[in-house]
């Protein structure tokens, strides 16, 4: 079914059809999850695992490849590596990317004639150059969090940055939060100020000018009543409710705990958002400009003896 289906991708690229290409892809790919699936009649869990492994394996394969190559391996994630360019030049990097794509792909297909006497069916793509690019670390450490950084795409409007698996994309942070890291990635990428922004936004929050974007937005996987050994926010909020909650719950933490939208009775608690909506999105970008969040906002006054 894989030998059927590879060559009308190929097909579809090559006629430019992206949506047939993807879909086909996308059910390509889905032959994994009926692998490791035991309710599937298809279920082989040597398989499944033979498909991470070997993806692992080319993943750091690739990155021995790129590093013999003379060049630094910034990130790797499951199926993609970051590479860094020798060229500050967008255009010329562009270059070179695609040529490196060629180069890889000609040795994988050599790799894997020899070592498994099979013809390759693996193709690596140059995807996109970022100009500009932040890899978060993980929070309160000091390595790289996964699948969560931002960047400027070449050819794009440096305004529009990119954020993967960052707060900006997430259903669960409010649009303080969201707003807040947009503008302070922009301004980061584009050599803008921060620190006045920072405190100009804070002081917005503080005076009540913000109240509209301090709305949680979270999903109940379960029955209200089912939440027995602990009850998150957004299910005390639902049990405040006057009417039946539905599966999502718009909440706001106010100074009472957290209120539905639709029962709010008391001004939120805006300390709350300082320091859980702005502070987490704005300290990567702080750190990275050797910046102090409580400095940045007037909130340390001490004064330093040295």
């Amino acid at each position: 079914m894989l030998d059927d289906l590879f060559p009308r991708r190929e097909a579809a690229k090559r006629s430019g059809d992206a949506i047939a290409s993807h879909a086909i892809k996308i059910l390509m790919n889905s032959f994994y999850g009926v692998l490791g699936t035991p309710a599937c009649r298809f279920y082989n869990p040597k398989l499944a695992n033979a498909i991470t492994g070997q993806g692992k394996h080319f993943l750091l394969w690739s990155k021995d490849w790129f590093e013999k190559a003379g060049y630094t391996v910034l990130y790797g994630d499951t199926d993609s590596l970051f590479v860094q360019t020798r060229t500050v030049d967008a255009a010329e990097a562009a270059r070179e990317g695609a040529a490196l794509a060629v180069r890889l792909n000609r040795d994988v297909s050599q790799y894997i004639t020899e070592r498994w006497r099979v013809k390759s069916h693996l193709e690596l793509e140059f995807e996109k150059l970022y100009t500009k690019l932040f890899l978060a670390s993980v929070r309160h450490g000091s390595g790289g969090a996964r699948k969560r950084y931002a960047g400027i795409i070449h050819g794009s409007d440096p305004a529009n940055v990119e954020f993967v698996g960052m707060e900006v994309v997430r259903r669960d942070w409010t649009d303080l939060a969201k707003q807040v890291q947009r503008e302070l990635y922009s301004r980061l990428f584009n050599g803008q100020p921060v620190d006045r922004y920072l405190n100009d936004v804070v002081g917005q929050v503080r005076r009540g000018e913000l109240d509209h974007a301090l709305v949680y937005r979270k999903g109940l996987r379960k029955g209200v009543g089912e939440y027995t050994a602990s009850t998150p926010p957004h299910v005390a909020a639902a049990r405040k409710s006057p009417g039946k909650p539905g599966r999502l719950i718009a909440y706001v933490m106010t100074t009472a705990g957290p209120e539905p939208l639709d029962n709010l009775k008391h001004p939120p608690d805006r300390i709350h958002y300082v320091a859980k909506q702005i502070k987490p999105v704005a300290e990567p970008v702080l750190g990275a400009l050797g910046l102090d969040f409580d400095q940045v906002i007037g909130d340390d006054r001490q004064i330093g003896l040295f």
